[in-house]
């Protein structure tokens, strides 16, 4: 005869594996509908269109030479009132009037219009206006701002500083490290005052070592458009933010698929074998692709392996670019005018 416990538990028992027989395929059908929702999600993601007509115009504005000092006043006014560090504003080097030439400089993600101290008097010595903008979000004491900035503050930036520049000099061109190359190839595609580029490491895509190409889309998707919270990667006391590198590369989706017919007269990349940030074969294949649809003076250069230069070859702080200033900065030189020089 069973006892009340042995009874208890045999109804017990018979119950559970019941349920189970129900649960089972319930649970088997949501797992399944769960897989199914993921890769539709993942099928949009990869799919959705990153190339907007936003973030493919010019928007020309000229100005004077008065309205052009106003503006770059006011501008150093407000990022005043930002709590822009007071070596990060926006700078000018101006000769006092319009010159025959100008040179905009835009500096590289996380970094400042400080990175090109040196670079710029090479050319304010030479007779150029210098117009160095400090980028939207840069420049403050809080190292997390850059992760603030999205694809189309990039644009305005890139206008904006144009703009100013037209006031500055009757021939305009850009000079632009890392992301700051980026925004220099934006403006030389879309900018028909631009004559000269000189692109240095440009930060057009990571390294695959740090982003396999597959992931690109998705980390665009994801934190280009703020979908999921920041992350930062440390990067010897930097902080490179998720949403500020997927927003860079969503401008490099928006340049010029043909980028011909361009007002472009000399164009010139920079690079070293030491740079493990960037994917260094775009950063050859994009510029190359600009020179042959426009048959431009066209200069390439790697540095010497035993430079040691890594992949910020323009700030004076940076000891391997300190110990070869003199040589560096007169083939950045040389090579925005279309002169080849010898390392």
């Amino acid at each position: 005869m069973y006892s009340i416990p042995a009874l208890a538990l045999g109804f017990y028992l018979r119950h559970t594996l019941h349920m189970q027989a129900k649960i089972i395929p319930i649970l088997g059908v949501s797992i399944g509908v769960i897989i199914l929702i993921v890769i539709l999600v993942a099928v949009v993601i990869y799919n959705l269109p990153l190339r907007s007509s936003q973030l493919q115009s010019g928007n020309p504005k000229p100005m004077s030479y008065d309205q052009s000092i106003t503006k770059i006043a006011a501008l150093v006014k407000r990022e005043s009132e930002q709590k822009v560090l007071p070596n990060c504003h926006s700078t000018l080097l101006s000769h006092g009037s319009k010159t025959a030439k100008t040179v905009v400089m835009f500096h590289g993600l996380t970094a400042c219009p400080e990175q090109y101290s040196g670079l710029a008097k090479v050319f304010y010595d030479a007779g150029y206006n210098v117009y160095i903008p400090r980028a939207p979000y840069h420049g403050t004491a809080d190292k997390h701002d850059p992760g603030n900035i999205i694809a189309h503050d990039l644009v305005d930036y890139a206008n904006t500083s144009i703009n100013i520049a037209t006031g500055l000099g009757s021939e305009l061109g850009v000079v632009g490290l890392s992301g700051g190359g980026l925004i220099a190839t934006w403006t030389a595609e879309y900018r028909s005052e631009i004559q000269s580029a000189l692109i240095l490491s440009p930060f057009y895509e990571p390294a695959i070592a740090h982003a396999p190409k597959w992931q690109l889309q998705f980390l665009n998707v994801l934190y280009g458009y703020h979908i999921l919270p920041d992350k930062f990667v440390d990067n010897d006391g930097t902080l490179f933010s998720y949403r500020a590198l997927a927003n860079y590369d969503i401008l490099t989706k928006n340049l010029k698929k043909n980028p011909s017919n361009l007002s472009l007269k000399t164009l010139a990349l920079i690079t070293t074998p030491h740079d493990t940030q960037i994917d260094l074969d775009l950063a050859a294949k994009i510029p190359e692709g600009i020179a042959d649809a426009n048959k431009l003076t066209y200069l390439e250069t790697s540095l010497p392996s035993d430079w040691g230069v890594e992949h910020d070859m323009v700030s004076p702080a940076n000891p391997h670019v300190a110990a070869h200033q003199t040589q560096l900065f007169k083939l950045f030189f040389d090579s925005y005018e279309g002169r080849p020089t010898k390392l």
